[in-house]
């Protein structure tokens, strides 16, 4: 019996929740999900590959430890990520530790890890030395050129630094990650990348953040959390086309069905998603198309003992199939490995390089013989084993006037919202700036208040979104 004056109950509907399907399950396309099923929506992440985790992909090296296939590691100022780990309770398992970088010049290894390195560098003479560091000092700390897209960053180098040091260091660097189009990068590229970089070290020494038992242990969270707040995660489900009803995006279709939603957020790189969208708005895929994509090689190894005592070095003397030597238990501990040294060895190149398609026994063969080279020894004893790694979509090629060519993430496709690794420009591709990309694509699903959540740091990534 109801009290006097209550009134009675209404039979009023329950608001029915916004559907969302997210292509990709990289770290953009998790994150996405994660905050839209925050915020209350019904998400279905839907995913070509096996797993989840995109470039976050991790393998055993024995008795049950990970590691990436690609290295990673993340800085003190991350605000995104220290923001996310303290959402998912991820705290305790992180550390920071400081690291040691060479720049492998002249056939050896230059410690390279401040200012009094620098002073000591010889391949060049101290004029070079201290323009080298100015040039550098004014890219990290200096806003204003961020925005220098019509600025080849090596033009700037050749002038500022001086021709030298930029023959010495600069020039290779970019050869060996950009091949014919390192003249053609812009300065806003290289702005960013020494920002993140300058802002991690204190008194010249450089903390980075891991989290222990591998990257995997954030992504395992992620889908943990998605799945407890009623979101689904389908792997080994590539999208096939979009669904379009009436002029609109209405959802997606797999090889096995339909998969029906009010808005569908794309996360994949942009030359896969001009595929979905060609026989929809053609001159809208030639646009996507315009972005081009450098591949990603590294070779892992597991070694007997360290090659060096430093966790990155840099290779900058020609003939060498590698750009760098990225001693990651100078990081984390061997110990955490049972004892294994592991070693990556990286390498961005186009497709078209003939080390892409190169036979791994014969590239493992040809590394190792450099190895020797560099480190005066026979490393083959040390080997135990290795595994090689190779990546389509390694990172975009951010050339002069990159950000016209980077999509709105509203794209003309109504309902379809884009949020791809394009995005991050003019920073470099990484887990936090990722973070800050998948918060942008939230705000342009109108979910001001969810996108806020996110702590804004050093990120300019998603500066080009709208």
């Amino acid at each position: 019996m109801m009290a006097t004056g209550e009134r009675p109950p209404e039979n009023r509907p329950e608001k029915r929740k916004v559907k969302v399907v997210v292509i990709g399950a990289g770290a953009t396309g998790l994150v996405t999900a994660y905050l839209l099923a925050r915020s209350g929506a019904e998400v279905t992440v839907v995913e070509g590959a096996s797993r989840s985790g995109g470039l976050l992909g991790t393998f055993d090296v024995g008795e049950g430890q990970l590691l990436e296939h690609f290295y990673h590691h993340f800085f003190t100022h991350d605000a995104e990520m220290n923001w996310l780990l303290g959402e998912l309770r991820l705290e305790d398992s992180v550390f920071y530790r400081q690291t040691s970088m060479g720049v492998f010049r002249d056939g050896r290894i230059n410690p390279f890890d401040g200012m009094g390195d620098l002073l000591k560098f010889r391949p060049i003479g101290l004029p070079d030395r201290l323009r080298f560091g100015f040039s550098s000092a004014m890219l990290a700390y200096l806003d204003k050129y961020g925005d220098k897209e019509d600025v080849s960053c090596l033009a700037w180098f050749d002038r500022w630094a001086g021709r030298k040091a930029t023959d010495a260091i600069w020039r290779p660097l970019l050869k060996i990650k950009f091949g014919d189009a390192a003249e053609k990068i812009p300065l806003a590229w290289m702005a960013g990348r020494l920002r993140q970089r300058a802002r991690s070290r204190k008194a010249g020494s450089e903390q980075l953040g891991y989290i222990r038992g591998s990257l995997q242990v954030l992504v395992d969270r992620l889908v943990d959390e998605l799945r407890e707040l009623g979101g689904t995660i389908r792997t080994g489900t590539p999208v096939e086309r979009l669904l379009v009803q009436r002029g609109q995006v209405a959802g997606v279709a797999t090889g096995a069905d339909n998969i029906w939603a009010d808005r569908v957020v794309a996360t994949v790189p942009t030359s896969v998603l001009a595929d979905l969208v060609r026989d929809e708005d053609r001159q809208y895929a030639e646009q996507l198309d315009r972005i081009k994509y450098i591949a990603a090689m590294c070779t892992v190894l597991s070694l007997k003992e360290p090659l060096s005592p430093v966790y990155w070095t840099n290779v900058t003397d020609p003939g060498y199939d590698f750009g760098g030597v990225i001693e990651h238990t100078n990081f984390v501990p061997a110990e955490e490995y049972g004892g294994r040294h592991l070693v990556y060895l990286s390498r961005y190149l186009g497709t078209d390089d003939p080390l892409w398609s190169m036979d791994d026994d014969r590239l493992l063969d040809r590394q190792l013989n450099q190895l020797g080279k560099m480190y005066g020894r026979n490393v083959r004893p040390l080997l135990e084993r290795s595994w090689i790694f190779r990546a389509r979509h390694g990172a975009t090629m951010t050339d002069m006037g990159f950000h016209e060519k980077i999509p709105r993430m509203d794209s003309p496709l109504k309902n379809l919202l884009v949020a791809s690794m394009c995005h991050i420009y003019p920073d470099e591709r990484s887990v936090n700036n990722s973070i800050r990309v998948a918060a942008e694509a939230v705000r342009h699903l109108n979910l001001e208040k969810t996108a806020d959540e996110v702590p804004r740091g050093l990120s300019f990534s998603a500066k080009y979104a709208a």
